[in-house]
């Protein structure tokens, strides 16, 4: 059986493993950088929240990283559900689902009016996953970008 934990600093080298791969993923250069120090310092700082998902034999299978925001309009909170990452071993096994429920609980628990996400153009396994979960895309707005490199 799989379980949803939030995670606290002792979990991170574990979920820095699967974040390396997420970077990755997305094919971020990240040979200057420190996946872990970023990971540590979100939570120390208490700058988001960081779930996982662990089998039964202890294993880290996925990871879903949120980041609190407002929305002036609702005037509530809202979350930034910015990363989100299955291992290739789990994937198909329910457990993007498991964090996907953990985080719209999170969303109920802060009366939150919504979680906010983005993913590639191209990925389309992903995008079949938050339509079945009941994510809409936004064709209403435009997302912009200014770069400060």
């Amino acid at each position: 059986m799989m379980q949803v934990k939030q995670a606290k600093i002792e979990d991170i080298p574990q979920i820095s493993q699967l974040y390396q791969q997420y970077l990755t993923f997305y094919n971020v250069d990240f040979t200057d950088k420190s996946p872990l120090e970023f990971l540590q310092e979100r939570l120390t700082n208490k700058e988001s929240i960081l779930y996982y998902v662990q089998d039964q034999q202890g294993n880290y299978l996925g990871f879903a990283q949120l980041y609190p925001l407002f929305c002036s309009l609702e005037m509530k909170r809202t979350w930034l559900l910015y990363d989100l990452f299955v291992s290739p071993t789990a994937r198909k096994q329910g457990v993007a689902a498991i964090l996907l429920d953990r985080a719209e609980q999170l969303a109920r628990d802060t009366n939150s009016a919504f979680i906010m996400l983005s993913t590639a153009t191209d990925n389309t396994q992903a995008q079949s996953v938050y339509n079945k979960h009941g994510y809409v895309r936004d064709d209403e707005f435009y997302t912009y970008l200014y770069h400060l490199d």
